[in-house]
């Protein structure tokens, strides 16, 4: 079986699940979304996997470009599913958390890839159950694969102090954490409000990772005036970076508006640390008492009432540490070659 993606490389969870399906054997290319490229190259025993469809059609220049965009990820897409074997799609999340122009053409990309799949992979009963919610002719496709944890996979190792030290934070502060690249969805307006009204004055909550867009980046440090406890660093934050973070924090937010899958809640906890976040989809699948916090989405009082929280509980970084570790990308890669020669 060769499976070409799309994309293979470029992002933690892509890279992660394709090296584990690689060391069983099974061949991986890093597919190109054109014409030209299908043609020549997508074989009749091919499986093609997709992840984000928007990415493949998505266009910001005009709403003319994002129509012609579209069309030309239908076609290409009937030609995909023509020439290979079988499509199928990683339902990451319900839909793009940035949406353009036209918002119904979401719906009907969703609607035509869950159509032309023949497996739809999913990271849990409750990500399926909100998945098929809205899109009930998934039921039928959907086959239930973990998210692989990270534990080990950012290098250096710090240590919570050498991590602080770093980052300029004090040494006997708890630490909130907002990891990732800052987009609506994440809430960080809501965090940083929560925060103000519920922490003690020896708290700080970082915020870190590069903003979708410069208005939002404006909200936020409109959000954060004033108080010197919220700390952002509005930028792009490399792989041998992000140890250092994680290493520093003593509990990570990710208070999203709405949310299907979480590749950060893993990542948190790839680190033993816990987690504050929604009950909603994969976080309900994943998160348990003894590793996190979950409250309502759009909940301010009970997201301030979990950031206190978090501080009375005696976190066992071992503990969270063993939980991830349950979840493992070569699970998953072996779940996927069952599920596909089925």
């Amino acid at each position: 079986m060769r499976v070409i993606a799309f994309p293979a490389a470029g992002i933690a969870y892509n890279e992660s699940f394709y090296a584990a399906l690689r060391r069983r054997g099974t061949e991986v290319v890093d597919g190109i979304f054109a014409g030209g490229w299908l043609l020549d190259n997508v074989r009749k025993n091919d499986v093609v996997h997709v992840h984000w469809p928007s990415f493949l059609y998505e266009r910001h220049e005009s709403t003319a470009a994002l129509l012609a965009g579209f069309v030309r990820f239908l076609l290409l897409l009937a030609i995909v599913r023509f020439r290979a074997r079988c499509v199928c799609w990683t339902a990451h999340n319900l839909m793009p958390h940035q949406r353009n122009d036209l918002p119904i053409l979401d719906v009907i990309a969703r609607r035509v890839v869950i159509r032309l799949s023949s497996r739809i992979f999913v990271h849990g009963p409750e990500a399926r159950r909100v998945l098929c919610g809205r899109f009930p002719q998934a039921e039928r496709k959907c086959v239930l694969i973990p998210h692989g944890h990270w534990i080990g996979r950012y290098q250096p190792e710090v240590s919570r102090l050498e991590a602080r030290r770093a980052l300029s934070l004090p040494d006997d502060a708890f630490v909130y954490l907002l990891f990732g690249q800052l987009n609506r969805y994440k809430n960080a307006t809501g965090l940083i409000q929560a925060f103000r009204e519920s922490a003690s004055g020896d708290a700080v909550l970082l915020l870190a990772g590069r903003f979708s867009d410069d208005r939002y980046a404006a909200e936020v440090a409109a959000a954060a005036s004033g108080d010197p406890r919220v700390r952002v660093h509005g930028r792009f934050i490399p792989d041998g970076e992000v140890s250092t973070y994680l290493s520093a924090c003593d509990a990570a937010c990710m208070p999203y508006k709405d949310i299907l899958t979480s590749g950060t809640a893993m990542l948190a906890m790839s680190f033993g640390k816990p987690v504050i976040s929604i009950n909603r989809g994969f976080l309900r699948d994943v998160v348990t008492p003894a590793t996190g916090i979950l409250v309502e989405p759009n909940d301010a009082a009970g997201l301030a009432g979990a950031l206190r929280q978090a501080r009375k509980v005696s976190w066992n970084a071992q503990e969270i540490l063993s939980h991830a570790g349950r979840s493992t990308f070569e699970d998953a890669a072996r779940m996927f070659e069952e599920a596909i020669a089925m």
